[in-house]
């Protein structure tokens, strides 16, 4: 428990780090296919045009006013099923990849956002996401499922779960899937797995919805993305458009943290490595595994942490 207690003290501020990476954009003005255009651009620069926040997104626009379709990094990622219900702590080794599908599901085709439901045997469909259904709560308070009787879409029942109670379902073995099963009584029920389909070509998930109505197509030869108008499309990759590549900018940022210990016995060397972890499993929650580089500064004198008075632990957390 104690090292858990040091840990989690670090956490807060890891939510303002995507900010320090900013993009540089440079839009080619001859019209090549996605790879192509994907091989030019990690040549030449980083790769094609990736956005992770807001501010690039707006720099990537202006760039491409006026322009018709122009590539960018954005690619299928049609097995990335993931649970509406991010913390890792509350799933055991090997749980967030436990599926109960039905025969020949999941059969969803072409590269649009769907989701899973629990049929009345207990096995699970791929789903559309706005198609209307009753769904399963999870309350982390009394540790219960909740079978709510009223037809939502998958993003409004998430959005009622996690209002009311904590979050939709998560199913993480054999013996929860029987519980929800008995209590079920609808064909077809929500639980909270979903498959987003669209990464970055970098390997980066796709959280920034920007997506064009009605957009992304569900033609599966519409494997490759472009920014049209400001908006994601999805197109045919063979197609002359074009690109954007990127740079990206390399910065170095020391995150200065202080840490309470609360037992004498604890060392901060014997848990450097388990804290840097705690960092590299909530990065790629959010989808930012590989954009970061973490590791212990040392101060001028040779150490990495250094104590103060009522047992304070004052570190240098470097990130590259």
């Amino acid at each position: 428990m104690k090292e858990t207690t040091v840990m989690m003290m670090l956490l807060s501020g890891l939510f303002y780090l995507p900010g320090y990476f900013p993009h540089l954009y440079n839009l080619v003005e001859y019209g090549r296919d996605w790879t192509r255009a994907q091989e030019y651009c990690r040549n030449k620069y980083t790769d094609l045009a990736i956005v992770h926040n807001e501010q690039d997104l707006a720099k990537l626009r202006n760039l491409t006013e006026g322009f018709s379709n122009v590539w960018i990094g954005l690619i299928p990622d049609t097995e990335a099923w993931k649970w509406s219900l991010e913390n890792q702590d509350y799933y055991g080794e090997g749980e967030t990849e436990f599926r109960m599908w039905n025969d020949e599901e999941p059969n969803g085709l072409g590269h649009h956002k769907v989701c899973a439901a629990m049929l009345k045997n207990g096995k699970w469909a791929d789903v559309e996401c706005n198609s209307q259904l009753p769904f399963f709560c999870y309350n982390k308070n009394t540790s219960r499922f909740i079978f709510v009787n009223m037809s939502n879409t998958w993003e409004d029942a998430q959005s009622y779960c996690r209002k009311n109670h904590t979050d939709l379902a998560s199913v993480r073995n054999q013996s929860e899937n029987e519980e929800l099963k008995k209590i079920t009584v609808s064909s077809y029920t929500w639980i909270g797995l979903y498959r987003n389909s669209w990464k970055w070509s970098d390997g980066t998930a796709q959280l920034l919805h920007n997506w064009a109505p009605d957009k992304p197509s569900k033609i599966a030869t519409d494997a490759c993305g472009t920014i049209f108008k400001g908006k994601w499309v999805n197109y045919r990759c063979g197609a002359n458009w074009y690109f954007v590549c990127y740079t990206a900018l390399r910065e170095r940022k020391v995150l200065k943290i202080k840490l309470k210990k609360t037992d004498p016995s604890v060392e901060m060397e014997d848990l450097e490595e388990e804290i840097l972890e705690k960092f590299r499993q909530r990065l790629t929650e959010h989808g930012l595994s590989g954009v970061f580089k973490l590791q212990w500064v040392k101060q001028p004198d040779g150490k990495k942490h250094v104590e103060e008075e009522e047992e304070v632990k004052e570190a240098n957390c470097g990130v590259k």
